[in-house]
């Protein structure tokens, strides 16, 4: 039944005519996508995941929570600006994202109740990720300014 609705001129004409005019897939090459500077998010990252590290190497507790908040709105800055990657390297960003948000919601527990060795290893396995996200913004970067 739900092919015979298929076989009417008007609606395969309406079914083309919306695909025609559907955006083509986002990508940093896009002439329409805003320039965004991944390199400044980038740096941002690395400056406030490398005052994270500080502050858990030297057992400064009380200061995680502030500067997991600072780590997040970096996050929330790179997922702002997500639009103008290419479609795999969102997704990618997206659960990244979504993986580091998950420690950092653990480290935060962590630093509350003074922990500090599972608030090290928390720290060990946000690592890799904070790696991950760097690498999807710098080929952002890239992919942008080759543009």
């Amino acid at each position: 039944m739900a092919r015979a609705g298929l076989r009417s001129p008007w609606l395969l004409a309406a079914l083309l005519a919306t695909l025609a005019s559907a955006p083509s897939c986002q990508w940093a090459g896009d002439t329409k996508a805003v320039r965004v500077d991944f390199a400044a998010l980038g740096s941002q990252l690395d400056d406030v995941n490398t005052r994270l590290t500080s502050a858990i190497q030297n057992g400064d507790a009380e200061h995680v929570p502030s500067l997991d908040k600072e780590l997040n709105a970096v996050f929330d800055a790179a997922m702002n600006q997500a639009s103008a990657m290419n479609i795999l390297d969102r997704e990618h960003l997206s659960i990244s994202v979504a993986t580091a948000r998950n420690c950092i919601v653990d480290m935060d527990r962590y630093a509350t109740s003074g922990d500090m060795d599972l608030l090290r290893a928390q720290a060990q396995q946000l690592a890799p990720t904070v790696t991950e996200i760097k690498e999807l913004l710098a080929r952002a970067e890239r992919t942008t300014k080759a543009s």
